[in-house]
């Protein structure tokens, strides 16, 4: 039996790779049960720019299936500055693990105080913001200095404003369409490699791209030439309302990291210059 892995659809495809590709997560994978009830969890981080700094956003990619939450309309965040920092304003192995245990904890601590969801986190410039959204915000602030009162070693800052569309969640947290589908890449990878893939072998590996005219197609295609990619097929589905075209095509290659994000980066240019949108890959395990 072939055993394919697919990044063609992904929405549909969050719940499975959750679960399938819990070891990936090292952000945070499994909530404590109190919020876990309460939320799906989907965990997830990407590397970005942060006012022209580097930075690191971790989220609930779940949270995009039920926001906004009409009972949570507020966002608050807090700031803490890190003790020590990298060259590029990351906290140093150390404090990271000091910094992971108390998101940790703060996630259930306020979830038990206050009904608050945590939205995702940021890292940049040496501190590290944390998003939660709640019905209110009276009392937040009493609740967050009790709770650091076992962390003094850190001064922290409150933000916080309302949000009732959380554009804080959809248009700051969550990551661009090219910075989902590398997430997603690296996903489809790791569950590659947990079925015993040999990642150094040839693959026949499929991409799609959406179309909404035949001409974007065409010089598409021709912007193709020259390079490693095959046209398999041309489809149209009347029922899409828009982008209804679906050009497959295909090239032989190996599926570590960098190779498959290398290709998917063409691919995603190149239809976004011919007005497609990049629809996802599929590969299935080769192991010799």
């Amino acid at each position: 039996m072939i055993k394919y892995f697919t990044t063609k659809t992904l929405r549909a495809q969050r719940v499975f790779f959750a679960a399938l590709c819990a070891s990936l997560c090292s952000l945070r994978l499994i909530m404590a049960p109190l919020s876990a009830s309460a939320q799906q969890q989907d965990w997830d981080f990407y590397f970005t720019n942060i006012d022209d700094k580097p930075a690191s956003v971790g989220l609930n990619l779940a949270l995009q299936d039920t926001a906004p939450i009409a009972d949570k309309a507020y966002c608050f965040w807090i700031i803490l500055p890190f003790q020590q920092s990298d060259s590029l304003g990351f906290p140093l192995e150390k404090e990271n693990e000091t910094l992971n245990k108390l998101e940790d904890e703060l996630e259930v601590f306020l979830q038990t105080k206050s009904q608050t969801i945590y939205a995702g986190r940021t890292t940049s410039n040496g501190e590290r913001y944390f998003y939660f959204y709640s019905k209110g915000i009276d009392s937040v602030d009493v609740f967050i200095e009790d709770f650091f009162k076992n962390y003094s070693q850190y001064k922290y800052k409150l933000g916080q404003r309302y949000d009732e569309n959380w554009t804080l969640y959809f248009e700051f947290l969550y990551p661009s369409p090219l910075d989902l589908q590398l997430i997603y890449n690296h996903r489809i990878i790791e569950a590659l490699t947990e079925n015993g893939d040999n990642p150094e072998l040839p693959h026949h590996i499929d991409h799609w791209v959406n179309f909404e005219k035949k001409k974007d197609v065409a010089d598409f295609i021709k912007a193709l030439e020259g390079k490693s990619f095959v046209v398999e097929k041309t489809t149209i589905d009347k029922t899409q309302k828009t982008h209804p075209i679906t050009l497959q095509i295909s090239e032989e290659s190996k599926t570590d990291i960098e190779t498959i994000d290398n290709s998917v980066l063409q691919i995603f240019e190149l239809a976004e210059k011919f007005k497609g949108i990049y629809g996802g890959w599929e590969t299935f395990v080769v192991t010799e």
